[in-house]
């Protein structure tokens, strides 16, 4: 977001900069989803809701993800809070204690070992093996401090999107333990070779110990409207529901009446965004195979997000160096790396135009040479 915002104070200099930091799409939220809003707005749905947010809210949720992950939800299990980021950290707050270990991992979303640091427990960072998890690295690193496992699918920053058998393998080996799972579902709508498949579907005994996190933000391009949602098993909601009635209390109302929009029976915009993205994922391979055929980066199957290896292509700088040459200079804007745990790489994302993206491997080629 720091970068993000160099990029717009350049851009208000008269610069011109392809903006590859940003993580929201580039589209405006359905004029249907804003209508709703603005009638319910006319209603009077402008006062305090319930912490947990609007019953009907919380039920478009519960439907919602019911059909999709095949896997019934209650109303009475969903939480909507300002954000998934939100939900994600009340969560955490209701199941962590300070020296607690959470197995994370790499590469992994900036924010997630923050969290925990601030609540006092430990991100125990797992390796990758070609930005995949391998279910020996997680079984090596539990310990009886472990009390989560965060697994976010498909994954920020690099796409990678699970396999069920690979999912099964994860959930054999913390089954044994009391360990709890946090599933950040954020792109569970935007992914490209396979259909996305959920932890507790493929094995509903889970569902116990398990906190599903999502968002409107990602798949809706609603990131401004600040509306996610925890579903939890009733004794981590409860607390859950408590701590975020001292912090900020219910979530927005007039967002919450969009979601009841964007989360129902037609819910063919999320459909249409990802047919666009996929679109814009295939034109990105190869602009990135005619201006940069050297240049190695993990194969992306979700999200909008594509991580490259720049560490094996750089000899003078860091990643994070080169970063910050190529938007002073070129105009160019990429995420270092190191702000996932992965210093070699940097992360692109291609919510932009086709001619934006185009411009920008442009770009990127002349900054690198």
């Amino acid at each position: 977001m720091g970068l993000a915002a160099k990029a717009k104070s350049l851009q208000a200099a008269g610069r011109s900069i392809i903006n590859f930091s940003v993580g929201e799409p580039d589209f405006n939220t359905p004029s249907e989803v804003i209508s709703a809003a603005m009638k319910a707005a006319e209603r009077g749905e402008t006062k305090y809701t319930a912490v947990s947010g609007t019953m009907a809210a919380r039920q478009a949720v519960a439907n919602r993800l019911s059909e999709d992950y095949q896997c019934p939800f209650e109303a009475s299990e969903v939480m909507l809070s300002t954000g998934g980021k939100q939900a994600i950290f009340h969560v955490m707050q209701a199941i962590l204690e300070p020296g607690d270990e959470v197995l994370l991992p790499s590469p992994y979303w900036t924010s997630f070992p923050e969290m925990l640091k601030m609540l006092g427990a430990k991100p125990v960072i797992l390796p990758h093996r070609e930005g995949r998890l391998e279910a020996s690295d997680l079984a090596a690193a539990i310990s009886s401090r472990t009390r989560m496992f965060i697994f976010n699918n498909p994954a920020n920053p690099h796409g990678v999107v699970y396999h069920p058998k690979e999912i099964e393998s994860f959930l054999d080996v913390i089954e044994e333990h009391p360990i709890w799972l946090l599933s950040d579902d954020t792109y569970y709508q935007l992914t490209y070779e396979q259909d996305f498949v959920s932890a507790i579907s493929l094995r509903p005994s889970f569902k116990p110990r398990t906190a599903v996190i999502g968002s409107l933000s990602k798949s809706y391009a609603m990131t401004g409207w600040r509306l996610g949602w925890a579903i939890l098993p009733p004794e981590i909601h409860r607390a859950a529901v408590k701590i975020q009635g001292q912090v900020t209390s219910g979530p927005n109302s007039i967002s919450q009446a969009a979601a009841i929009e964007a989360l129902g029976p037609s819910n063919h915009w999320a459909k249409d965004f990802r047919e666009s993205f996929r679109a814009r994922l295939q034109f990105l391979k190869q602009e990135l195979k005619r201006e940069l055929p050297e240049l190695e980066y993990m194969p992306p199957q979700g999200a909008f997000y594509c991580f490259l290896k720049l560490g094996g292509v750089l000899k003078k700088e860091s990643v994070a160096e080169f970063c910050a040459r190529a938007l002073e200079e070129w105009g160019v804007c990429l995420v270092p790396g190191e702000a996932f745990g992965a210093e070699a790489f940097a992360r692109l994302s291609y919510a932009l135009s086709e001619e934006e993206i185009a411009e920008g491997i442009k770009r990127l080629r002349q900054a690198l040479s």
